[in-house]
C-alpha cells in the first residue's frame, strides 16, 4: 500500500511500475539488477516508501521493455482529473 505521505495519484505510478515489472516477468531482484540497483530500491518504490522521478520511471520502462511514451501517456490520462489546473491571476 502506498504511504499516506504521498499524493493520492502516486498510487497509480506505483501500480504502473508493478504492472510493468510483472508484465515483463521480472522479480523485484531482477528489475533491480537491470537498473544496477539493489532489490530494496524496487521494493521501496513498490511499497510507496520512495518516489520515482520521471527519469527513473523511464529507466524502469526500458528495463521492463515497455514503451516509455505509452506508459507516461497512460499515467497522464489516468491522473488528469486528480490535480486541477491552477490559473495564474494577473
Amino acid at each position: 500500500m502506498v504511504d499516506s505521505m504521498f499524493t493520492g495519484g502516486y498510487g497509480q505510478v506505483v501500480a504502473a511500475v508493478v504492472a510493468m515489472r510483472k508484465s515483463a516477468g521480472l522479480t523485484q531482484r531482477e528489475l533491480a539488477a537491470a537498473l544496477g540497483r539493489e532489490q530494496n530500491f524496487v521494493g521501496r518504490i513498490e511499497t510507496g516508501q520512495r518516489r520515482v522521478d520521471l527519469v527513473e520511471f523511464l529507466w524502469i520502462c526500458r528495463a521492463c521493455k515497455a514503451d516509455p511514451e505509452a506508459q507516461v501517456l497512460k499515467l497522464v490520462r489516468n491522473l488528469s482529473g486528480i490535480a486541477p489546473l491552477r490559473r495564474r491571476t494577473p
